[in-house]
C-alpha cells in the first residue's frame, strides 16, 4: 500500500465545528476557551453518570444529542481505498475535482477517514451524486455522515452505486415511480439524466446508497412482477 506522508497542521473537530484554522485552542483575550459548546447549557436531566461493572459511564439526553446532530449536518465521509492519503493531499485534490462554490473544513479521524463540513448544501450534493471521485487511480467513497458511523471499521458500511432497471415497462419511467422503486434498495440520490428525460427507453439507471452491512438486493418485485437490477 503506497503511504503519501503529510506533516501538515490538520483541523481539529473543534476547529472544523468552528470554521477556523487548525490550532491548538480557540481562546479570548483572556485565555479561557470560548466556542460552540457554550451555545447550549446542560439542564437537568440532561446527563445521567453511574458505575456499571466498576466502570464509569455517562449519557445524555435525547435533546443533547439532537443539538450535537445538528452540528452535523453538510458533512459527509471520506475514505480513500488502497492507498493512504495525507491531509494536505487529500484538501488540494478534492479542491480540484469538486470546485466547491464555498469553502469546506476537513478533518481527517483514523482508518483513513476525512470528514468534510460543507457551507452550502449543493456543494454537499454535488459531491454525493456525481462521480466517481478518483484520486492517484484510486476510488474515494463518499457517504453522508450518519449517528452510525464508526471510523473504527476497516472499510465503509455505505457506498454509492450505479443500478438499472433492465426491462421496466415504459409506462413506469417516472422519476418518482422510480425513485419509490429505487428505495427498496437504498437512498436514492440521483437518476440518470437520459431516464429522467424519458429519452432513453431500454432501462432505467440510479445511483443508490447501499449498506454493505445488510444483504445486498439483486431483485424486486414491481406490480407482481419481478424485476432483475
Amino acid at each position: 500500500m503506497a503511504v503519501d506522508p503529510d506533516l501538515s497542521p490538520k483541523l481539529s473537530w473543534k476547529d472544523m465545528l468552528l470554521g477556523g484554522e487548525a490550532s491548538p485552542s480557540v481562546s479570548d483575550r483572556n485565555g479561557s476557551s470560548e466556542g460552540r459548546e457554550n451555545d447550549f447549557e446542560l439542564l437537568e436531566g440532561d446527563v445521567s453518570t453511574a458505575m456499571v461493572d466498576g466502570m464509569p459511564t455517562i449519557a445524555f439526553s435525547e435533546r443533547i444529542k439532537i443539538i450535537l446532530f445538528k452540528e452535523m449536518d453538510l458533512t459527509i465521509v471520506l475514505k480513500l481505498l488502497g492507498r493512504n492519503i495525507g491531509y494536505n493531499s487529500l484538501h488540494n485534490r478534492i479542491l480540484s475535482l469538486w470546485k466547491p462554490a464555498k469553502s469546506f473544513h476537513l478533518m481527517d479521524t483514523v482508518n483513513g477517514y476525512f470528514l468534510v463540513k460543507f457551507q452550502n448544501i449543493g456543494d454537499y450534493n454535488k459531491v454525493l451524486t456525481q462521480g466517481p471521485w478518483i484520486i492517484y487511480g484510486q476510488y474515494l467513497t463518499v457517504q453522508p455522515w450518519t449517528r452510525e458511523f464508526n471510523p473504527l471499521q476497516p472499510y465503509p458500511s455505505v457506498v454509492l452505486a450505479w443500478i438499472r432497471l433492465p426491462g421496466l415497462p415504459r409506462y413506469l419511467y417516472n422519476r418518482k415511480i422510480i425513485e419509490a422503486i429505487g428505495g427498496l434498495i437504498g437512498k436514492v440520490v440521483r437518476l440518470d439524466f437520459q431516464t429522467d428525460n424519458r429519452t432513453r427507453g431500454r432501462f432505467a439507471r440510479l445511483a443508490v446508497f447501499i449498506n454493505l452491512d445488510k444483504p445486498l438486493i439483486s431483485q424486486v418485485m414491481v406490480d407482481n412482477t419481478v424485476q432483475q437490477l
